[in-house]
């Protein structure tokens, strides 16, 4: 759906990234298989993440195989097999996309909003798919977009961007916990709640300028004005490490865990560098398209 979790190419071995690669194509594959396959539109490296993450929870070893499909009918690919982690990230994701456009529908104008209109029924087969096999994830889900709704609508009360990100903190916390227990559950619970945090507020970063534009709510916005200073984007970069720092706490919590070392390295680099490295090209972005002042 955002799309800002996503590994440092460069920075990974050739091995690591054959595995990162194929971990994206093997949830391709389980969400045209799980969730149909208009589902695959929605896929992005957010929920790739989030699968090495539960594979990492759960102790899965999945084993890789060559397979094809319709974008690369004639050289197999690596796949990563089909598993729970991957068959559970392709039924969150189409609940997720499903209400994201139905909150587009509601929420926005022109373009976006008939784009909403007009992709929503390729989804909702998948849709009624994943919230059969998963219906308190999908109340969760809703509550959460109702609670970030309501957070947003109540914006000119604001004094920081943490209560909106708060509460889709919490609902990326609701997915990463699903079907999980005692501990397992507890490093879910604190890696999904700061990474939604996090996701929430780098996206609010990128879309400051075309918000800004249409004149939509951006918790940037009302806390800076239409210009930001060298200092606020300062600010919000001090706060995205600290998010990073609370995802780190729940990360190194996996280390007495039996993590296949493709995983544990690929969860690294995202943590590390590609996390890092997308908020400073957002928030560098964000400064230089406001037009703002060092102080």
């Amino acid at each position: 759906m955002f799309g800002y979790v996503k590994v440092e190419r460069g920075e990974l071995r050739v091995r690591e990234y054959e595995y990162y690669r194929a971990l994206y194509c093997g949830l391709c594959h389980r969400m045209g298989k799980c969730t149909g396959q208009c589902s695959r539109m929605s896929l992005n490296y957010d929920f790739v993440f989030l699968a090495a993450v539960r594979m990492a929870l759960t102790g899965q070893r999945p084993k890789l195989e060559r397979r094809r499909c319709f974008l690369h009918p004639l050289r197999p690919r690596l796949v990563v097999e089909g598993c729970e982690a991957l068959d559970f990230c392709a039924d969150a994701s189409a609940l997720l996309v499903y209400h994201k456009l139905a909150d587009d529908i509601a929420d926005e104008r022109g373009v976006k909003k008939w784009r909403a209109c007009l992709s929503r029924p390729f989804f909702k087969v998948g849709f009624k798919r994943a919230k059969r096999r998963h219906p308190a994830l999908e109340r969760a889900i809703a509550d959460a977009l109702a609670e970030l709704a309501a957070e947003e609508r109540e914006g000119v009360a604001l004094v920081s961007a943490d209560r909106p990100a708060a509460a889709f903190g919490a609902l990326m916390q609701a997915v990463l916990c699903e079907g999980l227990e005692g501990a397992e559950e507890r490093i879910a619970a604190r890696i999904g709640r700061a990474v939604g945090h996090w996701i929430y507020l780098v996206d609010a970063a990128d879309d400051f300028t075309e918000d800004r534009k249409k004149k939509r709510y951006n918790p940037y916005l009302r806390l800076f004005g239409d210009q930001l200073q060298e200092s606020d984007v300062e600010g919000i970069r001090v706060a995205l490490t600290a998010l990073l720092c609370d995802a780190e706490e729940g990360i190194l919590l996996l280390d007495g865990k039996d993590v296949a070392a493709e995983l544990s390295e690929i969860i690294s680099n995202v943590l590390y560098l590609g996390m890092p490295g997308t908020a400073k090209r957002v928030t560098q972005q964000m400064l230089c398209e406001s037009g703002g002042q060092t102080q």
